[in-house]
């Protein structure tokens, strides 16, 4: 039988697809291997209730932790008994956010063991995360114009434009259909006068000199084009990062590329608007991440026909989950990992969602690396999308894993929805 004592761990510092330094672990098992690198959300764009990504004195003193503290610890345990792996860690921070070592920290060893015990007893890590199944394919959720906190200069006020082939037959199929949507955006710009060399930003949307209806009105023309061509449907979406537009000292969301200031009831005003203009399928982070209230207004006025999408406002955080389904706040979640801090604790989140009859939406970072765990965490939770942007080898190396998933096991297919 395979053993899946952890034997050794070590780390090292990379560097992400922004260029920022971040931590990478390795767990060694007498029969396994596990690696994970930590992703890393841009400044203007991290949740205000998520995990740090480190702990008061940074990755420096993350890793002073490290040899301390959990390497130690870790040593000897079992690395298939992830929630005895993860309440060790917790107790080792102490704090309720892991404000001490960090989100970053914290997750990447929680990965790193999960997949040397995947490794070990010869398992894909989804089967690990979920032993029973039903596991299912989600949907590619393809960035294609970004803005925000993303972007350099001229760009968009939302951070995040999106397309999502819901009339897709294969995963394969799907990715194939959002990189062609995305080649059509950039012939689009380019064609048009907005003063495109093309741009990218973090993820590697395009990022041009438009406004956020502008960047709308063209990746429909695209994804028209492309549905026409390959006879599938293909909706779209928005992230606006909502937080990044909200001023609370004057309580009012500022768009400066528009030049107009908006009150909460004309953003829900706006963004209504957009929904039934574009016939949006999704709509993340619309509002500041305090406010339920007005979320849960969006979610009524058209959660029958719209995914309404809850980030900043849940932070893959359980009570303020259960806060949210009280409120009927939203009806979906994006899961981060590194929100949380665990593998064990996004479960519960996702769990906790899904039983309370939200969608679960799981994420990457605006910050990259190529680990391809996001992946199985959507097919052992049933996701029904994923969020990992559209081009680059840090966002295709999680796309590319579902397509291997798809080819190896017949029997996962993707989810059906609408």
């Amino acid at each position: 039988m395979s053993e899946a004592i952890i034997k050794d761990v070590l780390y090292r510092t990379i560097f992400d697809s922004r260029g920022v330094e971040t931590l990478e672990v390795d767990v060694y098992t007498s029969d396994g291997f596990g690696r994970c690198a930590a992703p890393f959300g841009a400044p203007g764009s991290r949740g205000e209730f998520e995990a740090p990504a480190y702990g008061h004195g940074g990755l420096e003193k993350a890793q002073d932790i490290l040899n301390s503290r959990i390497i130690p610890e870790l040593k000897g345990m079992n690395a298939t008994e992830i929630t005895k792996i993860d309440a060790m860690l917790e107790e080792i921070d102490g704090t309720p956010n892991f404000e001490n070592i960090g989100g970053n920290t914290s997750s990447v060893i929680s990965i790193a063991c999960i997949k040397a015990a995947a490794n070990a007893i010869g398992e894909p890590l989804f089967k690990l995360l979920n032993k029973t199944g039903p596991w299912t394919l989600p949907y590619p959720l393809g960035n294609i114009i970004g803005g925000g906190a993303h972007s350099m200069g001229p760009a968009p006020d939302m951070q995040e434009h999106l397309v999502v082939p819901v009339g897709a037959k294969t995963i394969r199929q799907a990715v194939e259909i959002i990189l062609k949507v995305h080649e059509e955006t950039g012939f689009l710009l380019e064609k048009g006068n907005y003063n495109f060399t093309g741009g990218a930003d973090d993820e590697n949307a395009w990022t041009a000199d438009l406004n956020d209806a502008e960047a709308l009105a063209i990746i429909k023309e695209a994804s028209d084009k492309v549905s026409q061509t390959e006879g599938v449907k293909i909706f779209l979406g928005l992230d606006l990062a909502a937080d990044r537009l909200w001023n609370s000292a004057k309580k009012e969301y500022e768009y400066h590329r528009e030049g107009v200031t908006r009150t909460t009831e004309q953003q829900i005003d706006f963004i209504s608007e957009l929904i039934e203009k574009y016939n949006l399928i999704y709509v993340e982070d619309a509002v500041e991440s305090n406010d339920y209230d007005a979320c849960a207004t969006l979610n009524e006025r058209h959660g029958d026909k719209c995914l309404i999408c809850a980030d900043d406002i849940y932070a893959s955080n359980v009570e303020r989950t259960k806060k949210g389904l009280e409120k009927k706040t939203a009806g979906s979640i994006i899961i981060k990992t590194n929100q949380v801090g665990t593998i064990s604790g996004a479960a519960k989140t996702a769990a906790v969602a899904k039983e309370g009859g939200m969608e679960v939406v799981v994420s990457h970072r605006s910050g990259e690396t190529l680990d391809e765990s996001i992946a199985h965490q959507a097919l052992a939770w049933n996701a029904l999308m994923i969020k990992t942007g559209v081009k680059g080898g840090e966002r295709l190396a999680k796309l590319n894993e579902l397509i291997r998933v798809e080819d190896d096991y017949e029997q996962i297919i993707l989810r059906s929805w609408l």
